[in-house]
């Protein structure tokens, strides 16, 4: 007898005016793999067809997880060359411009963990409510990892450059209080009150002018833009941490549950 096929990830549902991304893995706690990635783009461009949509909600399914972020038990077989994590690294951004770059507002409904590129996924949202059982990381300084710069500018838009060092360099996970303290969400919210806010937060949106909408976000994006000074810097320093042998490291000791000996080459 053939197994069952794995569940299409994410997929997009359309209520009237209200369009739902759901990232569609909940036993792995929402984990992206490298084909969910490469889907984002592709299902986000599916609201072009579908006009009358006023905004865009990103949730993880379940109910206990927002996304855990990527599935980093495939690393070892498809993130451990310069030119991989590069491919990698293209698809990740494509994925947070997939959304960045829709004409309608979006909102990331968080509830339990949002790390990583899971976190990315919230950055690139407009807004983020979250669950007080929501809690944030970016754990790359434990797997001997460094992101592209790319996927740095949301978070720099978010919080301070303090504020995004200490996320960086600890790899600490922070709870919800701390994370709207820091701007990485808007607010927080009970967990039995986070779909009734998220809901009423639509219907104020949809209450608006769609072309305001429009031309307010694509107004705040161009001028909250970013300028790396040396981009091609930061992308060589990315590439160096994915040939070294403390990135294989990180991704053995993650899959093994135990701590990483890191030795800096």
């Amino acid at each position: 007898m053939s197994s069952a096929p794995e569940p299409l990830n994410p997929v997009l549902n359309v209520h009237g005016m209200v369009a739902e991304l759901v990232l569609n893995a909940p036993d792995r706690k929402n984990a992206l793999s490298l084909a969910a990635w490469e889907r984002i783009p592709s299902v986000l461009r599916k609201l072009a067809a579908v006009p009358d949509v006023r905004v865009c909600v990103v949730r993880g399914e379940g109910g206990k997880s927002f996304c855990a972020g990527a599935d980093i038990s495939e690393f070892e077989a498809i993130r451990s060359t310069k030119d991989s994590a590069l491919r990698y690294d293209e698809i990740n951004v494509a994925a947070f411009n997939a959304l960045k770059s829709l004409d309608v507002p979006v909102i990331a409904s968080i509830e339990g963990p949002c790390l990583g590129g899971g976190l990315g996924l919230a950055l690139a949202c407009d807004m983020r409510i979250a669950s007080r059982t929501a809690f944030f990381g970016i754990p790359a300084a434990r797997l001997g990892l460094a992101y592209p710069p790319e996927a740095l500018s949301d978070l720099l838009e978010a919080v301070s450059s303090s504020n995004a060092k200490r996320i960086l360099f600890t790899g600490d996970r922070f709870n919800a209080e701390d994370a709207l303290q820091m701007g990485l969400i808007n607010e927080t919210v009970s967990p039995a009150d986070l779909q009734e806010r998220v809901t009423a937060l639509c219907d104020t949106i949809i209450s608006n002018a769609p072309l305001s909408m429009r031309a307010s976000k694509q107004a705040v994006n161009e001028m909250s833009m970013r300028d790396a000074s040396n981009p091609g810097t930061h992308r060589q320093n990315a590439q160096n941490c994915i040939e070294s042998a403390d990135y294989r490291e990180g991704c053995r000791a993650f899959l093994e549950k135990r701590l990483p000996e890191f030795a800096g080459t």
